[in-house]
């Protein structure tokens, strides 16, 4: 998709009847925009497009000018009144291309995982690139692989305020491309808004969510934004995001297990028994696993890890049937926790 200067529509600046006229946000709008030229093989007028998708003359203007700063559209010819009859670009190379049976798998799995986003811009990118490939194989194939591989998604969509999603996600991906900094109004956890100073630098997937790798001003390492609970996000146009020396968001996320970084590394020793022993073994959680079988069935595992809450939590999720050997503190944790669920549950 083209190059996004988020800039505020100016539908809302003449007021009266026209603003009524503003149907997308600017990724979509840039969609919409990109549909009708593809369907004009002969080019289009400012005209012709205002009418298609409702509008203004100086909107359209303003992006199809990023679109051909882009290199994806072309003015074709201009008419005897000097109007101008925009086209897009020959696709080239990307216009013979074709897809192994594997590859189509691996896009339709990847198109169930971006479930979450359904509502969005996001989803209605996702869905913008699979009508391109139905147009090109035909729907009764791609509707088949559809059928035949499905990935169950991590999260409910994200449907309430989807609009609020679509213009923090527009914002943290512009300022992303353009090594902006960013301001951003965020909702913690635990109650609360902060006004936060962003330098941003990786926009993470994780458990059917989208989480901005950043650091905050007055601080010197990356922390971890949900997106959907920033409340707006606004790149700063004239400041510059500073990129730490070294930075790699595989290192980062190297000690972890899951989201949560940082902390203390300890040795974590579990033993898992019963049916979960089997489900732990066969799957590899950190780089530094080791296993041991016992003679019981049951099977240790031990991990160089920082205790987070993601650790918590799954350990928590395997019940009686993992026992935290290491460290205490950690054990004397878990222990805590489920004391206290067992007292509530007797209260009910």
């Amino acid at each position: 998709m083209a190059r996004q200067e988020l800039a505020q529509d100016d539908d809302a600046e003449e007021g009266g009847a026209d603003r009524t006229r503003r149907a997308y946000s600017q990724a979509l709008r840039l969609l919409r925009i990109y549909q009708a030229l593809a369907n004009a093989r002969a080019g289009i007028t400012i005209g012709e497009l205002e009418a298609q998708t409702g509008v203004t003359r100086r909107t359209l203007n303003r992006d199809l000018g990023l679109l051909q700063e882009d290199h994806l559209v072309e003015v074709r010819s201009v008419d005897p009144e000097g109007r101008k009859r925009w086209a897009l670009l020959p696709a080239g190379p990307a216009s013979t291309v074709s897809f192994t049976r594997g590859e189509l798998m691996a896009l339709h799995l990847g198109r169930s995982m971006l479930a979450f986003a359904r509502g969005t811009e996001l989803g209605a990118a996702m869905a913008s690139a699979f009508d391109k490939v139905s147009a090109r194989l035909g729907d009764a194939h791609t509707l088949d692989f559809s059928r035949k591989y499905y990935a169950l998604p991590d999260a409910p969509p994200i449907e309430a305020g989807s609009e609020r999603f679509d213009d923090v996600l527009n914002e943290v991906l512009s300022a992303l491309e353009r090594g902006q900094r960013l301001r951003m109004d965020y909702a913690g956890s635990e109650g609360g808004e902060r006004q936060l100073r962003l330098d941003p630098l990786t926009l993470a997937y994780f458990r059917g969510r989208l989480y901005l790798v950043a650091i905050s001003e007055g601080r010197d390492k990356p922390q971890v934004f949900a997106l959907h609970r920033a409340l707006h996000a606004e790149r700063m146009r004239g400041e510059a995001a500073t990129m730490p020396a070294g930075y790699d968001p595989a290192a980062h996320f190297s000690s972890s297990f899951g989201l949560f970084t940082g902390g203390e590394v300890h040795t974590v020793r579990v033993r898992f028994v019963g049916p979960a022993a089997r489900y732990a073994r066969e799957r590899c959680w950190h780089s530094s696993q080791r296993v041991t079988d016992l003679a019981d069935g049951s099977v240790e595992i031990a991990w160089q890890l920082p205790l987070t809450p993601d650790l918590e939590s799954w350990l928590l999720s395997f019940g009686e049937r993992a026992h935290v050997i290491a460290p205490a503190a950690l054990r004397l944790t878990l222990c805590q926790r489920l004391q206290a669920a067992r007292a509530a549950y007797e209260e009910g």
